[in-house]
């Protein structure tokens, strides 16, 4: 069997190249990575099942990687879009030796779409992004531009969406490994499919190449040096927690948080946590001197532009509205907060105030945004991380939880409408006004989309009730499933 995975990771990888090039046969990336990975999952449930096991029994890790992994590429689709700068990063490394966009310069500023991804800080064409991801991401590409190939939108659309899936799909068994220093070994495992399955890394994260995975992937670093001892761990969840800042600015507050609470209550390994916070922010502030002469990054004037005062509407909305509203589109946040609650008061988890705190701020901070709504996008993908901490703080109290008669539905449902934002168009117009216009449009939430003559399912006609319930319908199986998984221990 390790013969075929290794045969199979070779095809996957030369299947790269053949992608990046044109011929009688074409292999997409997509397509070869989800072969890789559908064929290995295919052998964790025989090997499982010859083992009278369930599939997620531990350890989980490698289950977790591949079931994860195979049902983000499965879709098949890239929801992509601001991706680019950091999809041709590997060209612009390999073939020019830079990272600026300069050797693009025409190409980037001749579609209105691309210019919105540039600035000109000093003259010098730079992503309005952080290039963390590109970098993280550069090993997917390398085969490609290596073979001759051209960034065609194909290929740039392929290699992102399978750069996004992989790095989404690696920290679901890093999430697991730190959940279980928390809780049982098929909490742990719920928790972190709740994690990979039931919020934006189905829907969104591993989609396309975004900032959200490789700052997830920082994010579940930092939570499993947290939940770690001694100064190894320490600096792990330093550099965990600065990595997600690095690929994401508003991941401060959670990195703030650790920060906070390694200073009060874990002042030995102060030093450790503060060394490894160091390596991502020097790997910035690198390129921003190396490229600006300043010491901030080049599109902070940018980023900065799209915050104006306080909006009420938008703090609500981003919690209840069903464009938007994080418990229609997760319900597992339910229970995340009523954990959050109560571990604010349990002296044996101190780390919980600190999340909770960040938390609270985010959804503050984001509600300063005017482009809040986030435009076409699958409800508030901004929570994500808060989601991270929510399960987390779920993982240390498992007694009151795990048995919950709604925790495997909220499971199941919130599986269940982010399949659908994986698997299909994201419902809701692509104009900024019309978007703020829709927050509160019942039948645009993607569960009662699907029966919208203007649909997901339009093209079924009057068949897309019949279709559309049944896609609805796998909540339950999900649902039974997880119960039984948690009952029989």
């Amino acid at each position: 069997m390790r013969i075929l995975y290794g045969g199979l990771g070779i095809l996957c990888l030369y299947a790269f190249t053949i992608g990046a090039t044109t011929g009688p046969i074409l292999i997409l990336p997509w397509t070869a990575a989800f072969a890789l990975s559908l064929t290995n999952l295919i052998a964790w449930i025989v090997e499982r099942r010859t083992q009278r096991k369930p599939l997620l029994a531990a350890p989980a890790h490698r289950p977790l990687f591949w079931m994860c992994l195979t049902l983000y590429l499965a879709t098949f689709r890239w929801h992509g879009g601001d991706d680019i700068p950091n999809s041709v990063l590997p060209w612009l490394i390999l073939k020019h030796g830079t990272l600026s966009l300069e050797p693009w310069r025409a190409w980037f500023l001749v579609e209105n779409t691309l210019r919105d991804f540039t600035v000109e800080p000093s003259g010098t064409l730079l992503s309005i992004f952080s290039i963390i991801p590109g970098l993280i991401a550069f090993p997917v590409s390398v085969p490609a531009v290596l073979s001759g190939g051209s960034p065609t939108d194909l290929l740039l659309h392929n290699l992102s969406k399978v750069s996004g899936a992989l790095i989404t799909a690696i920290s679901v068994p890093i999430f697991y490994d730190a959940l279980r220093k928390q809780a049982s070994e098929r909490w742990a495992a719920t928790l972190a499919l709740a994690y990979g399955l039931g919020g934006w890394s189905f829907s969104i994260s591993s989609q396309a190449l975004h900032s959200h995975a490789p700052a997830q992937l920082g994010a579940v670093l930092g939570f499993w040096g947290l939940f770690s001892k001694g100064n190894k761990a320490a600096a792990l969840a330093g550099f965990g927690f600065s990595l997600a800042v690095a690929c994401r600015e508003d991941s401060f507050f959670f990195a703030a948080a650790g920060g906070l609470y390694y200073l009060f209550h874990r002042r030995k390994e102060v030093i450790a946590f503060s060394c490894g916070a160091a390596i991502p922010l020097l790997i910035n502030i690198c390129y921003w001197l190396w490229y600006t002469g300043l010491l901030k990054p080049p599109y902070m004037g940018a980023q900065t532009s799209l915050f104006s005062g306080f909006q009420p509407e938008a703090f609500a909305a981003m919690l209840i509205s069903p464009t938007r509203g994080v418990f229609w589109f997760s319900p597992i946040f339910l229970f995340g907060f009523w954990a959050m609650a109560r571990g604010i008061r349990d002296s044996q988890r101190r780390w919980i105030p600190y999340f909770a705190a960040a938390s609270f701020i985010l959804m503050v901070f984001i509600s300063f945004r005017y482009t809040w709504a986030a435009g076409q996008t699958f409800g508030n993908r901004y929570y994500m991380i808060m989601l991270m901490a929510l399960l987390a703080m779920l993982a240390g109290d498992e007694k009151k939880f795990s048995h919950q008669p709604g925790w495997s539905t909220a499971l199941g449902a919130s599986i269940m409408v982010h399949a659908l934002g994986a698997f299909f168009l994201y419902p809701g117009s692509y104009a900024a006004e019309q978007q703020l216009a829709e927050v509160w449009t019942l039948s645009l939430h993607p569960a009662l989309d699907l029966f919208r003559v203007d649909g997901s399912l339009g093209s079924f006609g009057a068949f897309r009730f019949l279709v559309g319930g049944v896609i609805l319908g796998t909540a339950i199986p999900i649902t039974l499933w997880n119960r039984n998984f948690l009952s029989d221990r």
